[in-house]
């Protein structure tokens, strides 16, 4: 018989690269999700098509939806499931997670944050809870050709999922691993592929471009995004002891998925919520405070920075980081809002190139 998987969030991973993990001739889906009309439409339709690239070409999965819920309506058949999947972004587990108390089916927390699960857990007194890391890239969206023959289709890359080998007894594709190789990819993933992936989205923002791919295509915005993978290299290698030789394929590998043309990855989802990733321990701010405290200059990283102090997007949670940036100056903006005092490297940094960096990101076309 198949198993049951019930997966929060139907955006990018939960809905387009899940399927691809765990087959639903294995494990029938259900999701649960905030967007009314997204559950919605996943009712009315029954299934929906994930499309993975490989090989420079597009493979068609149809995914036969058993059951779509607005967050809280799941409860009656929580305990009919044989799993969970968290990917509702980090800002959003803890509501999810007082949903849960009680539960103590396996929860596999797909997160962009290694804490999350121990939050989980002790929101929920669920022990249950692991780390997953999707190495892939997945967009919520695809081409229109696409859509138009299914409005929910949705683009994913051919990746590896790395999860927590406590959890193996769901089974599926997922490649169950322990806790050092873990903590090796999430490293990896977090600097190598995280930092330079949101500097590339800030920069096509800055251009007004709508994927990621299309920002890799101006050479002026790869070179800072190949600079700032370079620094990421020697940061992950200095710092926390990573293999050179994986390091600098896990560089490659992400340089060739920023431009892969078949993706789609819209520049919106993966520069949303800028004031997050700029946050002190965060991938844009924390990974340059970690740079300068072993003796690497983050030249190229601050930036991809400065990109993010200017993203214009009305709709989204942190729109007015525009109005701050505008409102402050240089040094009030970083002391204040981004909680970088005077006297630390980063601040003295970011000054010292305010103009340098202004500069080369109005050199940008």
């Amino acid at each position: 018989m198949k198993k049951t998987i019930l997966v929060y969030g139907a955006g990018a991973i939960g809905r387009g690269y899940l399927p691809w993990v765990f087959s639903p001739d294995e494990f029938d889906f259900m999701f649960v999700d905030r967007n009314p009309d997204l559950v919605e439409s996943l009712r009315r339709r029954g299934s929906y098509t994930t499309f993975r690239t490989k090989d420079g070409k597009y493979e068609k999965q149809q995914v036969p939806v058993a059951g779509a819920f607005l967050l809280g309506e799941e409860k009656s058949i929580l305990q009919k499931t044989n799993a969970l999947c968290l990917a509702v972004g980090p800002r959003n587990v803890v509501d999810v997670a007082h949903q849960l108390s009680g539960v103590s089916l396996p929860i596999i927390a797909f997160e962009n944050d290694s804490s999350v699960p121990e939050i989980v857990s002790s929101i929920t007194g669920n022990k249950r809870v692991y780390f997953g890391i999707p190495d892939v890239i997945t967009s919520n969206t695809a081409p229109e050709q696409l859509l138009r023959h299914d409005p929910l289709s949705i683009v994913t890359e051919d990746g590896t999922c790395f999860v927590d080998n406590r959890a193996g007894d769901i089974g599926g594709q997922a490649n169950y691993i322990d806790v050092n190789e873990l903590n090796k990819q999430w490293i990896a993933k977090l600097y190598i592929h995280n930092t330079p992936h949101c500097v590339t989205a800030y920069l096509g923002a800055l251009m007004g471009k709508k994927y990621v791919h299309e920002a890799m295509a101006v050479e002026g915005a790869a070179r800072i995004v190949r600079g700032t993978m370079e620094e990421m290299v020697r940061l992950v290698t200095e710092h926390f002891g990573v293999e050179l030789t994986f390091a600098r394929w896990y560089a490659d590998k992400e340089l060739s998925r920023f431009a892969n043309h078949l993706l789609f990855d819209p520049v919106s989802r993966v520069a949303r919520e800028p004031f997050r990733k700029l946050a002190p321990a965060e991938r844009l701010i924390g990974a340059a405070n970690l740079a300068l405290s072993r003796g690497i200059l983050p030249k190229h990283l601050s930036a991809g920075i400065m990109a993010a102090f200017f993203y214009n997007e009305g709709r989204d949670a942190d729109a007015h980081i525009r109005h701050l940036i505008g409102a402050l100056s240089p040094n009030h903006f970083l002391e204040i809002i981004l909680k970088l005092p005077p006297s630390t490297a980063l601040h003295n940094l970011l000054l010292e190139e305010w103009g340098a960096n202004s500069n080369r990101l109005a050199s940008l076309s």
